[in-house]
């Protein structure tokens, strides 16, 4: 099994190998340097708290290396304005807008897919507000023509619903430790969305395994959840007791649309062979 992908601020990037890497940047000197002289395993940039700097953003648009970016928004309802600035810097990289999930982030998913930029939503345990937001941002990624970049998780967990192996959802959103490692500024692998770091670094291999196999064995709704393959116990991290009512019913909304996707496609191929789709009474 090839090792994880260490995600890594940036002074500890600097000690990294030939193994491949991705930097998290917080400055705009820190960007310059990696810009500057990119190794051959560097990945990606992941960039946080700079979205409003007007500046790096220009020179991110002249940069020449093509390495490619993923922007965090931690607080999308005040960040979504400056979206705006990393137009003229997709004209020369790939850029990825990643969201966490905070009461207003809507209007950053919206404002992205308006800008053709893919998104990355990190849902963690969302709230009844969240939700509700989370709900809109589906319907928006299934039903509004401007979308046309990949809104994850919903792009592939649709795409799952359809038979494609796309992991879970800790592998699409990129924190199954055992395929991508977050380092914190100590140097310690933390755990997902929980600050806690591995005590034995081998541990973060059976990481989603284990914490499926735990709740199942202690009774927890995923045992009999329809959707267990898919999540893989994501929405019971880091609090096991956290209710899936309401993200339960996000899963059967994506399996509504790839039903009637297929429909469609089925109705597609039957007028072109010219044999009738029956349905009702007509297939009695």
């Amino acid at each position: 099994m090839s090792p994880p992908l260490a995600i890594l601020p940036s002074a500890l990037a600097e000690r990294q190998g030939d193994e491949a890497f991705a930097v998290i940047v917080r400055s705009p000197a820190e960007l310059c340097r990696w810009l500057r002289d990119p190794p051959p395993a560097l990945q990606w940039l992941q960039i946080e708290g700079m979205l409003g700097d007007s500046d790096t953003w220009a020179e991110a648009a002249q940069d020449k290396s093509g390495i490619p970016f993923d922007v965090v928004l931690s607080q999308p309802a005040s960040e979504f304005s400056d979206l705006y600035r990393l137009v003229d810097a997709c004209a020369v990289r790939s850029i990825r807008v990643t969201i966490r999930v905070a009461p207003g982030f809507l209007k950053a998913a919206k404002l992205a897919a308006a800008l053709r930029l893919p998104v990355r939503v990190l849902p963690g345990q969302p709230t009844a507000q969240e939700l509700r937001e989370l709900n809109e941002s589906l319907e928006l990624y299934l039903h509004q023509p401007m979308v046309e970049a990949p809104v994850e998780f919903f792009h592939s967990l649709l795409a799952a619903m359809f038979g494609t192996d796309s992991g879970s959802l800790w592998t699409i959103l990129e924190e199954d430790p055992a395929e991508f490692l977050h380092y914190d500024a100590s140097g310690h692998a933390v755990l997902p969305r929980s600050g806690v770091f591995y005590s034995d670094k081998n541990s973060f291999e059976g990481f989603v395994e284990n914490h499926l196999k735990r709740l199942v064995e202690q009774g927890a709704e995923c045992a009999t959840c329809p959707w267990q393959k898919p999540c893989a116990g994501y929405f019971k991290w880091p609090d096991p007791t956290y209710s899936c009512e309401g993200v339960k019913r996000l899963f059967f909304t994506v399996r509504e649309a790839a039903d009637e996707i297929g429909r469609d496609l089925a109705s597609r191929a039957d007028a072109k062979t010219g044999v009738p789709t029956l349905t009702g009474s007509d297939a009695e």
